[in-house]
């Protein structure tokens, strides 16, 4: 699945070993498709991974999401539970921030075009 896009979970296949980049459509990737973000709000995303919970790869069953380990690295989040995923941080790879992350999966699929440009005349 290395590098395909829109995996649900329901396509997720077992772990090997634990990931450590994010996966090709990690909704904390920089390179995740705006508004992927698996039926979970944003502001829900946003609480998971401020909280303490260990969360899921959606496409590694066994593994947990490399890339929200790197998201809370960058946000200096250091869960108390030892057995929950630590990565370190990577600013260019993955959202650095909560608003970082909130307005671009709060954009859905925007145009490359400015907006009077997509105006029907």
């Amino acid at each position: 699945m290395a590098g395909r896009r829109l995996i649900s979970a329901d396509e997720a296949v077992q772990a090997k070993v634990q990931h450590t980049k994010p996966c090709s459509d990690c909704p904390w990737a920089r390179t995740a498709l705006n508004g992927w973000l698996g039926g979970v709000s944003v502001q829900e995303w946003i609480q998971r991974a401020h909280g303490e919970a260990k969360i899921p790869c959606h496409t590694l069953l066994g593994a947990q999401c490399a890339g929200l380990a790197i998201y809370r690295a960058n946000v200096c989040k250091s869960p108390r539970d030892p057995s929950i995923l630590r990565l370190p941080a990577d600013r260019e790879k993955v959202f650095a921030m909560p608003a970082e992350f909130s307005e671009y999966h709060g954009r859905m699929y925007t145009s490359t075009k400015p907006e009077h440009e997509n105006e029907d005349t």
